[in-house]
């Protein structure tokens, strides 16, 4: 029997964060550089909205604010919610961060122009079915709006352990962080197969690949990113 409670492990993981960690690396590259096949008009974010599904302490809300973006963001509980909302207010950082998951958003359809959801959308929760969450998404984003996504590669540290619970799904069993043993996540092969679940509803597709020994811990990720059809 399964007994992880996923509101509660997070819950209380960012409730004891004494302070708001800095952006992630790659998502500062992807909205602040400029690459062969990925280069975004960055005079076009001003008054554009953005929703960073699972956007925990608010970490990445703060550069997407700076950017000039409208911020939105969805967490687990409304104790997270409280305290991201009254850390970013502290900043002078103005967001809208509602109760949800990745399968209950709870916005109007169409609303935003992009949607980042960073190491945040293969989290199944109560959910079984993946492609819940790519309907979803599509489903407030504007058509041609761009989903962003980092998604863990197989070999990545966060699999190791892992017991197999049906195909493209794992339970975490050994999470050296304690947080997720007992969370299923939606594990993909590969670039590919990532693109066959997504590509019912978006199109243009951009990979990137992170493969990163980091002093013990394997940071292997896929980077994506697409466009509403």
């Amino acid at each position: 029997m399964n007994n992880y409670n996923a509101k509660k492990e997070w819950t209380k993981d960012i409730l004891n964060e004494k302070e708001m960690a800095f952006p992630s690396e790659y998502v500062i590259r992807i909205f602040k550089g400029s690459y062969p096949r990925l280069n975004f008009d960055k005079l076009s974010y001003k008054g554009k909205r953005i929703c960073d599904t699972g956007c925990g302490d608010g970490r990445n809300m703060v550069l997407l604010s700076q950017c000039g973006f409208d911020t939105y963001g969805v967490e687990l509980t409304k104790e997270i919610v409280n305290k991201v909302t009254s850390d970013l207010n502290k900043l002078n950082v103005l967001s809208e961060i509602r109760v949800g998951t990745n399968q209950n958003i709870p916005f109007d359809d169409n609303f935003f122009d992009f949607i980042l959801s960073w190491n945040s959308c293969y989290y199944m929760g109560e959910n079984r079915d993946f492609s819940t969450h790519v309907k979803e998404f599509s489903r407030i984003l504007k058509k041609d709006g761009y989903l962003i996504l980092s998604i863990p590669k197989k070999t990545c540290f966060i699999y190791h352990g892992s017991e197999k619970l049906k195909d493209g799904y794992q339970i975490i069993r050994n999470d050296p962080f304690n947080i997720r043993n007992g969370e299923i996540l939606r594990m993909f092969e590969d670039e590919k197969e990532i693109e066959n679940e997504f590509s019912k509803y978006f199109k243009n597709f951009i990979f990137a690949s992170v493969h990163d020994d980091c002093f013990g811990f394997d940071y292997h990720w896929h980077l994506v990113i697409c466009q509403k059809e």
